[in-house]
């Protein structure tokens, strides 16, 4: 009987452990990061004028080729910097935890997110207007994070899922807009990824089914009909 309690409490923690290691490594502000690596090295010929830019002497930095430099610029966008903002407001105590685990300290972040989504999406736009790819996937996901900005203030919602689901939308819509055959197994992995990641986020307790299913929705509404629409 001892034996068998032990075994549950390992297996207990295992599975905590695994999704607080899912939920780092599945966070939203990855999300645009792992979608533009997903088009750019599964399928560049969804990116209608990538190829002009390929090779362009102008655009190398760091000896890295056009694709790599731009993904660096997103990371460095949509990760760090509105992370590193996120860490100040922590150690300057305007924000309670870095989990934010309560709805009013996820308010700020989110706003501080959407504002640096929507300038990486404006700059892209003025440097380079052609790759309306890029640029509109950016800012369906700025929209997204505003809306759910807008849902923090009464209900919380899971970023996470809507995070994920917003790449999911994108894969599917390019898929069948675009014909991008090279993006169906990243689509059967982000499959697996996302009922994975909400499962973790349920068993950390930090939402529960209704806010796990809102946010699968907006973010496949907004990512989908971004698409649709604008591409």
């Amino acid at each position: 009987m001892q034996g068998s309690e032990k075994n549950y409490n390992f297996n207990s923690i295992l599975s905590v452990k695994i999704s607080q290691f899912l939920s780092i490594i599945l966070h939203p502000l990855l999300m645009p990061t792992y979608l533009f690596c997903i088009f750019f090295y599964f399928s560049p010929e969804s990116i209608t004028n990538l190829p002009a830019y390929l090779g362009h002497s102008n655009a190398n930095l760091f000896q890295l080729d056009f694709k790599e430099n731009l993904i660096l610029f997103i990371f460095i966008g949509t990760f760090c910097s509105p992370a590193a903002v996120i860490y100040y407001l922590y150690k300057i105590n305007l924000i309670s935890s870095l989990q934010m685990e309560d709805l009013k300290s996820r308010r700020l972040p989110y706003f501080i997110t959407f504002l640096f989504y929507l300038l990486i999406g404006i700059f892209i736009y003025s440097k380079f207007p052609d790759l309306k790819e890029i640029y509109i996937c950016l800012m369906a996901m700025a929209l997204s994070v505003f809306i759910v900005f807008i849902i923090s203030l009464f209900w919380q919602i899971s970023a996470h899922s809507v995070g994920i689901s917003g790449v999911l939308g994108a894969i599917i819509s390019f898929i069948i807009h675009k014909e991008s055959d090279g993006l169906f197994y990243p689509l059967i992995i982000l499959l697996i990824l996302t009922g994975l990641i909400c499962a973790a986020r349920l068993k950390l307790n930090a939402h529960n089914p209704n806010q796990i299913i809102a946010g699968l929705f907006l973010g496949l509404i907004i990512s989908i009909s971004s698409t649709i629409i604008f591409i």
